[in-house]
């Protein structure tokens, strides 16, 4: 298989895999602990850069040139909403 598909998909399976369990339980990799305050809207923003990633694998397998643009765009779009999901997350609360 071409890294082109693999390194997207298993992006998006450690991506969900960690969005799921900041969802669920609250949490967080030991090297981000410190830096997050919202642990549900991490999980939200993981999850998300995880559907992106699943779609870029999915990307690469299409025929068609305005779907495959179709798609990077998609993924582009899920990249950049995951990310900002990722950085409001770290913005501490004010009611602490």
């Amino acid at each position: 298989m071409d890294g082109y598909v693999v390194i997207p998909g298993a992006l998006a399976l450690l991506l969900a895999l960690s969005g799921a369990a900041a969802l669920r339980t609250g949490w967080i990799p030991s090297w981000q602990r410190r830096r997050v305050s919202r642990p549900a809207l991490h999980g939200r923003g993981q999850l998300a850069m995880a559907a992106a990633f699943a779609i870029q694998a999915c990307g690469q397998l299409a025929d068609d040139p305005v779907l495959r643009f179709g798609l990077g765009v998609a993924t582009f779009l899920g990249l950049s909403g995951g990310l900002v999901l990722l950085l409001v997350s770290q913005i501490p609360r004010r009611d602490r």
